[in-house]
C-alpha cells in the first residue's frame, strides 16, 4: 500500500513536472510571436512612411518612378504574409529598392526643405528606434527560448513535444558596413 502510494506521488510530481514545462515553453514561444509580430507592425509603419518619402521624391525626379512602383508591388505582396523570419528578409530587399530613392532626395535641395519630408523622415527615425528595440526584444526571448529548450531537463520535455530552436533577427553584412561608414563620415 505505501508503494502504490509513493508510485502515485511520483506520477504526480512528474506530471506536475511536465505540464509546468510545457506551459513555460509555449508561454516563451509566444513571447516570440508577440515580438515577431511587433517588428512586423513597425516594418509595416516604416515602409508606408518610406513609400511616402519615396512619392514626394518622385514628384521631383520623374526616372524614379519605376522604382517606387517595385516597392509598391512588393510592399503589397508582404502585407498578405504572416510576420515570419522569412519575411523580415524580403523586407530587406524592399530596403535596398528604397535606398535609392533616397540618395535621389539628396540631390534636390528643395525635397529636403519640403515640410512633409522632414515630418517623414522624423517619423522614420522614431520608427527605427522602436524596431530596433523590437528586435532586441525578439532576440531576447528567442535567447531565452532556445536556452531553455536546450537545458537539463527542459530539453526531454521540449523534445517529446516538438519545440524547434528559433532563430536570431541578425543585421545583413551590407547595413553593418553601412552603419559602420556612417560612423566614420560622422552622419
Amino acid at each position: 500500500m505505501v508503494g502504490v502510494g509513493i508510485l502515485l506521488g511520483l506520477i504526480v510530481i512528474v506530471g506536475i513536472f511536465l505540464i509546468a514545462t510545457y506551459n513555460g515553453l509555449v508561454s516563451r514561444r509566444n513571447r516570440i510571436k508577440e515580438a515577431l509580430v511587433a517588428i512586423d507592425v513597425y516594418l509595416q509603419n516604416r515602409y508606408d512612411a518610406l513609400t511616402q518619402i519615396a512619392e514626394v521624391v518622385v514628384s521631383y525626379a520623374t526616372h524614379e518612378r519605376e522604382t517606387l512602383a517595385q516597392v509598391t508591388s512588393m510592399r503589397a505582396g508582404l502585407n498578405k504574409q504572416p510576420p515570419s523570419a522569412e519575411k523580415m528578409k524580403q523586407y530587406e530587399e524592399v530596403d535596398r529598392a528604397l535606398s535609392s530613392i533616397n540618395f535621389q532626395a539628396e540631390a534636390y535641395p528643395e525635397i529636403k526643405a519640403n515640410e512633409n519630408y522632414l515630418h517623414l523622415q522624423r517619423t522614420i527615425n522614431e520608427l527605427e528606434e522602436k524596431l530596433s528595440a523590437s528586435r532586441r526584444s525578439y532576440n531576447s526571448n528567442v535567447a531565452g527560448y532556445n536556452t531553455a529548450i536546450q537545458s537539463i531537463p527542459t530539453n526531454m520535455v521540449a523534445g517529446m513535444f516538438g519545440f524547434r530552436e528559433e532563430s536570431l533577427l541578425e543585421i545583413a553584412q551590407d547595413k553593418k558596413a553601412e552603419v559602420n561608414l556612417r560612423n566614420i563620415l560622422g552622419r
